[in-house]
């Protein structure tokens, strides 16, 4: 995923909208079972501000929007980039740059 390719309301939406939210924009439509528990997954962690996990969430829901994916995906999407230090919004723009699938797979081969 681009990140100038990103619609630059979402962007902005980042600094305010809370997760379900986010989540459900990006979507286009209202949350699935598999999204809901998903976020509930991060729900309460606070490692990364929330403009960062915010476009964690376009990030992710944008590759796996209408899939059926393993409901801990997310959530281990976010440690890898709380290990990875990922605690700035321009950080996090060079994350969403690489391939979600080669950092989940790196994930499940630690």
């Amino acid at each position: 995923m681009k990140f100038e390719e990103l619609n630059p309301e979402l962007v902005t939406l980042c600094q305010t909208a809370d997760h379900f939210h986010m989540a459900e924009t990006v979507i286009g439509s209202p949350l699935r079972g598999l999204d809901i528990l998903s976020l509930k997954g991060i729900e309460r962690k606070n490692s990364l501000p929330t403009d960062v996990t915010n476009l964690l969430i376009i990030y992710f829901f944008s590759e796996v929007k209408g899939t059926v994916y393993h409901r801990n995906a997310l959530s281990k999407l976010y440690n890898h980039w709380v290990s990875n230090e990922v605690f700035t919004f321009t950080k996090a723009q060079e994350m969403v740059e690489l391939d979600m699938q080669s950092q989940l797979g790196e994930i499940d081969r630690i």
